[in-house]
């Protein structure tokens, strides 16, 4: 028997932070994952992957990278007995036209405290949807916000993984345009994989482990003063 994969959601209500949790409604996440060339036995070991690997990010949609497309609220849309909003429940009998299956969610925590130039400034007024926090071992790190889209060519393409717009406000970083040197596309978009490099049996799971996490490390230097932090082989 399929094992139910339960998302949650932190939301405030009257002035307190509660959670709210529900089991993804893959039939109904199939139907947006077919637009991007999703199996349903590939749809489902992309969400099993993401379920153990990266349990706290939320299948939903997104267009030009903005996940709160809810018309009433602004909420994100979630896969909830059908698709519905996180944070108001109204409910949308699709998502909305254009809009792909994507992943958002945070990544695990970036030390900086070797970031002498940018540090300071990140703690002191970290860009909207990341986080900034300290603990032992690691000494203060980052939370670096990411969607990470189904492509209409995918899997015979790679997912796309995308910056949201506030990274590029971090002191030092390049501006949000295409970058050889930064290995960067159009609208935030990181170049992962060059000619010949991606395969279809890799999952989004394992570009996001494996190729994105690196990439958000060496744009943090290069943020630093690092200029040739994407000339180092990872």
């Amino acid at each position: 028997m399929e094992q139910e994969l339960t998302q949650t959601f932190p939301r405030r209500e009257n002035g307190q932070i509660v959670h709210r949790s529900w089991s993804v409604d893959l039939e109904c996440a199939l139907g947006a994952g077919q637009a991007a060339g999703l199996s349903s036995q590939r749809l489902r070991r992309e969400v099993a992957e993401m379920a153990q690997h990266f349990p706290r990010w939320i299948l939903t949609v997104h267009l030009d990278r903005e996940v709160k497309l809810c018309q009433r609220c602004q909420g994100m849309l979630v896969f909830d007995r059908g698709l519905s909003c996180v944070v108001c429940d109204r409910r949308y009998g699709r998502p909305p036209a254009g809009a792909r299956l994507t992943w958002f969610g945070l990544l695990p925590p970036i030390g900086i405290e070797g970031l002498h130039r940018v540090r300071d400034r990140l703690v002191a007024s970290p860009p909207d949807r990341h986080v900034v926090g300290s603990r032992e071992g690691i000494g203060r790190y980052l939370l670096v916000p990411l969607v990470a889209s189904y492509p209409p060519d995918y899997p015979e393409k790679e997912p796309h993984v995308h910056y949201l717009p506030g990274f590029f406000r971090i002191p030092g970083m390049p501006q949000e345009a295409p970058s050889h040197l930064c290995h960067l596309l159009t609208g935030g978009r990181m170049c992962l994989f060059a000619p010949g490099q991606w395969s279809s049996s890799m999952t989004c799971r394992e570009v996001l482990q494996q190729r994105a996490y690196a990439h958000v490390i060496k744009l943090l230097n290069h943020a630093d003063g690092k200029h040739d932090a994407f000339a180092v082989v990872t």
